[in-house]
């Protein structure tokens, strides 16, 4: 749409128009946000599950419960 064409419609069409532009901008905003995270998710190596110590960890390998 031209200036012109917007400055002739009447305001309820132009209130229609801007709000469908609006919508369509956060709807694309959101696919590029969760494509984003999908894109980081598969780059990243994991989250731990549970914690042990230093010592705990190598007396672990030593006994070989915790493969090499």
């Amino acid at each position: 749409m031209t200036y012109q064409d917007v400055l002739s419609a009447p305001t309820h069409e132009r209130k229609f128009f801007l709000l469908t532009l609006i919508n369509e901008n956060n709807k694309k905003n959101e696919m590029m946000e969760e494509q984003m995270q999908s894109a980081r998710n598969k780059n990243a190596k994991g989250s731990r599950t549970t914690k042990i110590g230093g010592e705990q960890l190598k007396s672990k390998l030593k006994s070989g419960q915790i493969p090499n």
